[in-house]
């Protein structure tokens, strides 16, 4: 079974303002930050943190802001949040992903 919710989209700024956004508004505990500058201004950013869900597990949310293709993208990819035998999510991975939206709601293209 897939227990990942995911989603993209456009913003107006670049890869590290997004990051810091996410990284300052979202309530979850961060695991881990890369930073890749590339040529020419591009940059890839993937971010990582983990909550704790009310079902009693951990979901992993991973962040990743790119700015690779001339447009800055924020690719969210939310796993780890099903629990028991037949890996049922009860919605916490798509919770995480409409945090990240709403976090960016004023600056989504």
């Amino acid at each position: 079974m897939n227990d990942m919710a995911r989603d993209v989209f456009s913003v107006k700024m670049t890869p590290l303002e997004a990051q810091k956004m996410v990284e300052k508004n979202l309530e979850a505990d961060l695991v881990s930050v890369d930073i890749y500058n590339l040529e020419n201004n591009k940059s890839i950013i993937v971010t990582i943190f983990e909550k704790y869900a009310r079902s009693n597990s951990d979901a992993g949310l991973v962040v990743i802001c790119e700015n690779t293709t001339g447009k800055t993208l924020v690719k969210i990819t939310s796993t780890g949040s099903a629990i028991g035998l037949f890996q049922i999510d009860w919605g916490t991975g798509n919770n995480l992903i409409k945090r990240v939206k709403k976090i960016f709601i004023d600056y989504i293209i």
